[in-house]
Protein backbone atom coordinates (compact mmCIF):
# COMPACT_ATOMS: atom_id res chain seq x y z
CA UNK A 1 0.00 0.00 0.00
CA UNK A 2 0.67 3.39 -1.00
CA UNK A 3 1.56 5.94 2.53
CA UNK A 4 2.32 9.38 2.34
CA UNK A 5 4.74 11.00 4.65
CA UNK A 6 4.49 14.12 6.47
CA UNK A 7 7.73 16.11 7.08
CA UNK A 8 10.09 17.01 7.81
CA UNK A 9 8.38 19.01 10.23
CA UNK A 10 9.60 20.20 12.87
CA UNK A 11 9.32 19.25 16.50
CA UNK A 12 7.10 22.19 17.89
CA UNK A 13 4.28 22.32 20.55
CA UNK A 14 1.76 21.49 17.37
CA UNK A 15 3.37 17.79 17.06
CA UNK A 16 5.10 17.11 20.40
CA UNK A 17 2.14 18.26 22.85
CA UNK A 18 3.38 15.32 25.35
CA UNK A 19 6.98 16.06 25.39
CA UNK A 20 9.45 14.00 23.11
CA UNK A 21 7.84 11.64 20.70
CA UNK A 22 9.14 7.97 20.09
CA UNK A 23 10.92 6.84 17.17
CA UNK A 24 8.83 4.07 15.61
CA UNK A 25 11.94 2.47 14.64
CA UNK A 26 14.97 2.82 17.09
CA UNK A 27 12.31 3.28 20.23
CA UNK A 28 14.73 6.19 21.18
CA UNK A 29 13.01 9.78 21.72
CA UNK A 30 13.07 12.32 19.15
CA UNK A 31 15.30 14.59 20.36
CA UNK A 32 16.44 16.05 16.83
CA UNK A 33 15.07 19.25 15.34
CA UNK A 34 12.96 17.71 12.63
CA UNK A 35 11.03 14.67 12.88
CA UNK A 36 9.03 12.49 10.06
CA UNK A 37 5.39 10.79 10.58
CA UNK A 38 4.32 8.28 8.45
CA UNK A 39 1.97 5.37 8.94
CA UNK A 40 0.43 7.43 11.82
CA UNK A 41 4.03 7.02 13.96
CA UNK A 42 7.10 9.39 14.51
CA UNK A 43 10.44 9.02 13.24
CA UNK A 44 13.61 9.60 13.10
CA UNK A 45 15.14 11.26 9.53
CA UNK A 46 17.48 8.84 9.84
CA UNK A 47 15.31 5.63 10.95
CA UNK A 48 12.46 5.91 8.41
CA UNK A 49 14.92 3.85 5.66
CA UNK A 50 13.57 1.56 2.62
CA UNK A 51 14.01 -2.51 3.55
CA UNK A 52 15.75 -3.37 0.93
CA UNK A 53 18.18 -0.63 -0.43
CA UNK A 54 18.31 1.83 2.99
CA UNK A 55 17.30 4.98 1.23
CA UNK A 56 16.42 7.69 3.42
CA UNK A 57 12.41 7.70 2.74
CA UNK A 58 12.21 11.08 3.83
CA UNK A 59 15.05 12.35 1.21
CA UNK A 60 13.79 10.48 -1.86
CA UNK A 61 9.63 11.79 -1.99
CA UNK A 62 7.13 12.16 -0.11
CA UNK A 63 5.70 8.38 -0.14
CA UNK A 64 6.36 4.53 1.14
CA UNK A 65 5.19 1.89 0.25
CA UNK A 66 4.61 -1.02 2.57
CA UNK A 67 3.82 -4.88 1.77
CA UNK A 68 4.41 -7.85 3.61
CA UNK A 69 5.45 -5.91 6.98
CA UNK A 70 7.98 -4.30 4.64
CA UNK A 71 8.53 -0.32 4.61
CA UNK A 72 9.63 -0.02 0.83
CA UNK A 73 10.63 3.24 -1.47
CA UNK A 74 8.65 3.51 -4.65
CA UNK A 75 11.25 1.98 -6.95
CA UNK A 76 12.00 -1.65 -4.71
CA UNK A 77 8.15 -1.78 -4.14
CA UNK A 78 7.63 -1.73 -8.08
CA UNK A 79 10.89 -3.93 -8.63
CA UNK A 80 9.64 -6.31 -5.81
CA UNK A 81 5.77 -6.63 -6.48
CA UNK A 82 5.32 -4.72 -9.32
CA UNK A 83 3.99 -6.46 -12.87
CA UNK A 84 6.57 -5.96 -16.01
CA UNK A 85 5.28 -5.42 -19.68
CA UNK A 86 7.26 -5.07 -22.78
CA UNK A 87 7.96 -2.41 -25.03
CA UNK A 88 5.75 -1.72 -28.08
CA UNK A 89 9.17 -0.76 -30.29
CA UNK A 90 11.46 -3.19 -28.99
CA UNK A 91 9.82 -5.75 -28.15
CA UNK A 92 11.99 -6.08 -24.73
CA UNK A 93 11.01 -6.33 -21.35
CA UNK A 94 10.53 -3.22 -18.94
CA UNK A 95 11.27 -3.69 -15.36
CA UNK A 96 8.11 -2.62 -13.17
CA UNK A 97 10.55 0.38 -11.87
CA UNK A 98 12.06 1.51 -15.18
CA UNK A 99 10.06 5.20 -16.35
CA UNK A 100 8.19 4.80 -19.73
CA UNK A 101 6.15 6.72 -22.35
CA UNK A 102 2.78 5.53 -22.75
CA UNK A 103 0.64 5.84 -26.29
CA UNK A 104 -3.11 4.84 -26.71
CA UNK A 105 -2.63 0.76 -24.98
CA UNK A 106 1.25 1.08 -25.94
CA UNK A 107 4.17 1.20 -23.48
CA UNK A 108 7.85 2.21 -24.72
CA UNK A 109 11.33 2.26 -23.09
CA UNK A 110 12.35 6.31 -22.85
CA UNK A 111 14.73 5.64 -25.49
CA UNK A 112 12.13 3.80 -27.66
CA UNK A 113 10.12 6.69 -27.91
CA UNK A 114 11.09 7.91 -31.02
CA UNK A 115 9.30 8.13 -34.82
CA UNK A 116 10.01 4.34 -35.83
CA UNK A 117 10.59 5.64 -39.89
CA UNK A 118 13.15 8.30 -39.21
CA UNK A 119 13.91 7.70 -35.76
CA UNK A 120 13.31 11.21 -34.68
CA UNK A 121 13.07 11.25 -30.68
CA UNK A 122 10.73 14.04 -29.44
CA UNK A 123 11.19 16.67 -26.97
CA UNK A 124 8.82 18.01 -24.87
CA UNK A 125 5.29 19.09 -26.42
CA UNK A 126 6.24 17.48 -29.99
CA UNK A 127 3.57 16.27 -31.60
CA UNK A 128 3.55 12.15 -32.49
CA UNK A 129 1.20 10.06 -34.35
CA UNK A 130 0.08 6.31 -33.69
CA UNK A 131 -0.21 4.99 -37.13
CA UNK A 132 -1.22 1.44 -37.61
CA UNK A 133 0.43 0.87 -34.06
CA UNK A 134 3.79 2.93 -35.14
CA UNK A 135 4.46 6.03 -33.55
CA UNK A 136 5.51 8.95 -36.46
CA UNK A 137 6.85 11.93 -36.15
CA UNK A 138 4.44 14.99 -37.77
CA UNK A 139 6.20 15.29 -40.93
CA UNK A 140 6.57 11.25 -41.84
CA UNK A 141 2.83 11.13 -40.01
CA UNK A 142 1.89 13.68 -43.14
CA UNK A 143 3.49 12.01 -45.91
CA UNK A 144 2.38 8.31 -45.45
CA UNK A 145 -1.20 10.53 -45.65
CA UNK A 146 -0.48 11.78 -48.62
CA UNK A 147 0.95 8.80 -50.06
CA UNK A 148 -2.15 7.04 -48.93
CA UNK A 149 -4.47 9.18 -50.19
CA UNK A 150 -2.50 9.42 -53.78
CA UNK A 151 -2.78 5.65 -53.57
CA UNK A 152 -6.16 5.85 -53.33
CA UNK A 153 -7.05 8.42 -55.70
CA UNK A 154 -5.06 6.68 -58.45
CA UNK A 155 -6.92 3.23 -57.89
CA UNK A 156 -10.62 5.29 -57.85
CA UNK A 157 -9.24 6.99 -60.58
CA UNK A 158 -8.55 3.80 -62.57
CA UNK A 159 -11.30 2.10 -61.47
CA UNK A 160 -13.58 5.55 -62.88
CA UNK A 161 -11.72 5.35 -66.37
CA UNK A 162 -12.39 0.82 -67.03
CA UNK A 163 -16.16 1.72 -66.15
CA UNK A 164 -16.41 5.16 -68.06
CA UNK A 165 -14.53 3.93 -70.76
CA UNK A 166 -16.40 2.66 -73.93
CA UNK A 167 -15.06 0.08 -76.17
CA UNK A 168 -15.92 -0.11 -79.75
CA UNK A 169 -18.31 -3.24 -80.48
CA UNK A 170 -17.13 -3.98 -84.33
CA UNK A 171 -20.43 -4.14 -86.80
CA UNK A 172 -21.39 -6.49 -89.20
CA UNK A 173 -21.18 -3.52 -91.81
CA UNK A 174 -17.19 -3.70 -91.56
CA UNK A 175 -17.14 0.21 -89.90
CA UNK A 176 -15.41 0.86 -86.86
CA UNK A 177 -18.01 1.57 -84.29
CA UNK A 178 -17.80 5.29 -84.42
CA UNK A 179 -19.62 6.36 -86.75
CA UNK A 180 -20.84 5.89 -90.27
CA UNK A 181 -18.31 4.49 -92.80
CA UNK A 182 -18.95 7.92 -95.12
CA UNK A 183 -17.98 9.91 -92.40
CA UNK A 184 -14.65 9.99 -92.74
Amino acid sequence: MLFPISGPMPVNNEVNTTGKQECASCSKKIKDRYLLKALDLYWHEDCLKCACCDCRLGEVGSTLFTRANLILCKRDYLRLFGTTGYCSACAKMIPAFEMVMRARGNVYHLECFACQQCNHRFCVGDKFYLCENKILCEYDYEERMVFANMAFHSQYNMNHLKRSTHFPVPTDDGSSGYGSPDSL
